[in-house]
């Protein structure tokens, strides 16, 4: 993968800083032992600027960073050791990116970050929801959109005053949570090293419980935004991972299915009404993606007699005509203005759920099994793969009623990512 780093957020004159301090790097000539402008440049999609990539013809990458520039690795060290610079993937910034754009992540913000490890989304939130107030100017424009929840817990709309630009960050808080306990330690690790200052990062709370099982806050004040970046087969990362494509079967993501599912089921209980869950993997199957999401909202949404998949808020229940709920979830739009220009792929309606058989040879091949497509559970069942849940499998009209299409899909090819 080609190197991607960011300037951190969480105060606007150290980023303001910093920006014009690459700017000025980038500009100098080639030539120049201090210029990089041959290496990396900001992306053409981000019009804060604050996204860096390696150029395409530099062949620059972490793994050989050292021996490419070594300027801009001690660059990059000394701006990540003093949190004025973060490394991270363009995938794994945009989760963030899409919550912070439609307002359910801002200053003040409570965060839950089910599955935080390593800690780059979960540093990524803090930098929004508890930024530091560095000068009046800053603070008098930063504003929390007012989003009525329920009677008793809303977000109010206010600007920051003079009187509150003090160097005190916002009371945001980000809960991150890892079911693994090794993990979790791996992630307070990343946090202390972050140079991020404990002032901020004392605003993190480290939990470990499963996250499909996550408990309802004592408060019970439930979160304006969760980011749910799940496990999964990792059938994305082939780029960066040597050992993700030889050791790749079907079963792999069939197998964290019910898991994913469990987990967003669980993410869409624990938001508070008006607030916004962004689910998330590194795979491109969509037994892992879209079926996960369709599944979820199938199970949490009332249907219409009419079988319209509840699309426009409509009534449901038992029979025609009986009202009984209304429909609780909706999946909404890539945020107006986030990133323009960024390729996106939409989610699809429909797709195929493989097997993979081992006693089933194709043609000339004697030593190995081959795939099988089902084309419902029952199918799968038949051939011997006990393990197909009947959620692996598409519903076009009603996967077409919830606009599944409004799912972004990466494609690596777009964005050299």
């Amino acid at each position: 993968l080609p190197l991607t780093f960011r300037i951190r957020q969480h105060d606007p004159s150290i980023s303001k800083q910093l920006a014009i301090t690459l700017e000025s790097l980038h500009r100098n000539d080639k030539h120049d032992d201090k210029s990089f402008s041959h290496l990396i440049c900001p992306v053409s999609y981000d019009p804060t600027q604050s996204i860096y990539q390696s150029l395409p013809n530099s062949k620059l990458s972490k793994s050989n960073l050292s021996k490419v520039s070594p300027q801009l690795k001690d660059f990059l060290v000394t701006h990540s050791m003093n949190g004025t610079l973060a490394r991270q993937e363009l995938g794994s910034m945009l989760p963030v990116l899409c919550l912070s754009a439609v307002g359910a992540m801002g200053p003040g913000s409570k965060v839950l970050d089910l599955c935080a490890s390593p800690g780059s989304k979960t540093m990524q939130a803090l930098e929004i929801v508890a930024p530091w107030a560095a000068d009046d100017d800053a603070a008098a424009t930063t504003t929390l959109t007012k989003q009525k929840v329920d009677s008793k817990d809303d977000i109010t709309n206010t600007s920051i005053n003079k009187s509150n630009s003090s160097s005190k960050p916002w009371k945001g808080k980000v809960i991150a949570n890892d079911v693994h306990p090794g993990r979790l330690a791996s992630l307070q690790d990343a946090v202390a090293r972050s140079g991020l200052p404990t002032s901020l990062t004392s605003h993190v709370t480290y939990t470990n419980f499963d996250a499909s099982n996550f408990p309802f806050p004592k408060s019970k004040k439930l979160f304006h935004s969760i980011i749910c970046d799940v496990p999964c087969s990792g059938d994305g990362t082939i780029r960066k991972d040597e050992h993700i494509l030889p050791n790749w079967m079907p079963r792999t993501g069939n197998a964290l299915h019910g898991l994913q599912l469990r987990i967003l089921k669980r993410a869409l209980e624990l938001v508070r009404v008006g607030g916004v869950v962004c689910y998330s993997t590194c795979s491109l199957n969509p037994v892992e993606d879209e079926a996960v999401v369709s599944a979820a909202l199938r199970s949490k949404n009332w249907i219409n007699a009419a079988g319209d998949g509840g699309n426009s808020g409509s009534w449901s229940g038992d029979s025609v005509g009986q009202k009984v709920e209304r429909t609780n979830y909706e999946i909404i739009e890539w945020p107006e203005g986030l990133l323009p220009g960024f390729i996106r792929r939409p989610g699809v309606f429909d797709w195929k759920v493989a097997f993979y058989d081992e006693n089933h040879m194709e043609d000339g091949n004697d030593d190995f099994g081959s795939l099988s497509f089902c084309e419902t559970q029952n199918e799968a069942r038949e051939n011997g793969f006990e393990d197909g849940q009947a959620t692996f499998w598409s519903d076009h009209e009603w996967n077409k009623g919830l606009n599944l299409d409004k799912c972004v899909r990466l494609s690596p090819q777009d964005h050299d990512s």
